[in-house]
């Protein structure tokens, strides 16, 4: 009876023993709270970056000075993702081309760029202002539709979102054909012809009304657009070329691309001046 109680007593001991030692972690090591440094160096896309990707951005100022184009196309920017993210443009006079890699903290670096080699005469400023700010930024910034580089805190260059559709408008306009006067279109412009440039990164055009330089500020949704009354030099001129075209250009409340070479401003839906690309 003894040795039975004894045998007993052993067993219960050995299984309460067991089930203390199987109710503890079977593993001594604790999950791990650090980050793989693999996936911590990799590059990551901050929070926004599908805004840079989706516009076109026209310069519109380095160094805080305002940019304007002087010979036709406007200063700008295209980025597009991919395993390596690429970037493209037109520094105001070259072409431009390269890469550039987005970190946390909408942290930027460009790639060095590859830029052509045209002879720019006078139309270099930009180019001479622009290229050394891309090379010094090491952040970006996009609100409201801006988009600024900055190296350090310092802004280094402001750009101005413009959709696809949008920047086909970019260049120089000569003007073809104008309504509501019965004056022949060669009898109102014998010698010059009106033109226009649209400068996307400013939200304005300038150009030649065949008499006097002038600018104009313009909003636009969609196809509509509305134009300030704009400033000009203060020239004398002969015949009636330059008061219908400025007073034209007030009455305009949309436009249409024909094809990426004509331009058409129109009246609610009547065109009544036509440009072509020049």
């Amino acid at each position: 009876m003894k040795q039975t109680f004894f045998v007993l007593s052993i067993s219960m001991l050995l299984l309460q023993a067991f089930s203390c030692k199987s109710s503890k972690p079977t593993s001594t090591t604790a999950p791990s709270t650090e980050t793989n440094p693999i996936v911590n160096n990799a590059p990551n896309v901050t929070g926004g970056s599908e805004l840079l990707y989706m516009y076109r951005w026209y310069l519109s100022e380095v160094n805080g000075k305002p940019v304007r184009s002087e010979g036709g196309r406007s200063a700008h920017l295209l980025f597009s993702p991919g395993q390596v993210n690429t970037v493209a443009g037109f520094t105001g006079c070259n072409r431009l081309s390269g890469t550039f890699t987005l970190n946390g903290n909408h942290e930027i670096k460009f790639s060095p760029l590859a830029v052509t080699k045209m002879a720019c005469l006078n139309d270099d400023k930009t180019e001479s202002l622009f290229l050394p700010a891309i090379s010094e930024t090491n952040r970006w910034q996009i609100e409201n539709n801006v988009l600024k580089f900055f190296n350090g805190q310092t802004v280094v260059a402001t750009f101005t979102a413009v959709e696809a559709a949008t920047s086909k408008l970019d260049g120089n306009w000569e003007l073809n054909y104008i309504s509501g006067i019965r004056i022949a279109f060669e009898g109102l412009y014998p010698e010059k012809k009106p033109f226009i440039r649209f400068e996307l990164g400013q939200s304005m055009i300038s150009g030649n009304t065949s008499c006097n330089g002038f600018s104009s500020n313009y909003t636009m949704n969609g196809n509509s657009i509305r134009f300030a009354p704009g400033i000009s030099t203060m020239m004398a001129c002969p015949g009636n070329g330059e008061k219908t075209f400025t007073e034209m250009l007030q009455k305009v409340n949309k436009y249409a691309l024909s094809d990426d070479n004509t331009l058409n401003f129109m009246i609610d839906d009547v065109a009544v001046m036509r440009f072509v690309r020049k």
